[in-house]
């Protein structure tokens, strides 16, 4: 597992992670690195089942409880077949989402304890923590904001429609999340400019891996 890198892009919905990932996949194939994208839950053909479910606005009965162990399918499915085997090959993995946001959406935002999980989480998922997590931190007054623009374009998925104090709880889940892993997690200030994030990261990635121009 150490010739890859797993980099996970985190925040809450409408933070833009997913305009920086896709910045960050350009500029590391341009560079001439070996780079896998992708996303939880869905990275997999399982997974993109999975994502259908728990993403559909119609499934209002799915039980709290339920979307957690459906998020840790995903996720084990996902390492399995998709990240270690990309790592191991030496690839960089960039993924949007990992295991932050089901400590921070179901753990805080939804208040469930997460201790009937720990054993699976040991075992299956924190072996392959990430090596850097990318957080870009907004207020859930902007979210608000956000999602509703993004409405416009498209329809609302079953989380845009949670409440401001659901993702009020999510934020502090995820500065909890920060604060206790210093050195995985680098936090910027989602509310900015996009190309001002993007040089943000740049110099991340080049002082945490000096990456070289290979191309």
């Amino acid at each position: 597992m150490n010739s890859g890198k797993l980099i996970t892009f985190e925040g809450l919905d409408g933070c833009g992670k997913s305009t920086q990932l896709e910045k960050v996949h350009d500029w590391l194939t341009s560079r001439g690195y070996t780079v896998l994208k992708t996303r939880e839950p869905g990275g997999t053909k399982i997974g993109r089942q999975i994502r259908s479910i728990l993403l559909n606005p119609e499934h209002k009965e799915l039980q709290p409880e339920s979307e957690l162990l459906l998020y840790l399918s995903d996720r084990i499915q996902h390492l399995q077949e998709t990240i270690i085997p990309a790592k191991k090959a030496g690839k960089i993995v960039l993924c949007d989402r990992f295991h932050d946001s089901t400590v921070a959406y179901q753990g805080y935002g939804r208040g469930l304890n997460l201790s009937s999980i720990e054993s699976i989480v040991e075992h299956c998922i924190n072996p392959y923590a990430p090596d850097l997590t990318i957080f870009l931190n907004i207020s859930p007054e902007t979210v608000a904001v956000r999602l509703e623009q993004r409405q416009k374009q498209t329809k609302k998925n079953r989380l845009d429609l949670e409440s401001l104090n659901f993702f009020k709880r999510t934020a502090q889940g995820f500065k909890a999340l920060s604060a206790a892993e210093p050195e995985r997690y680098v936090c910027l200030d989602g509310e900015q400019k996009i190309e001002v994030i993007h040089h943000e990261i740049v110099a991340v990635l080049q002082k945490r891996f000096h990456f070289q121009d290979l191309s």
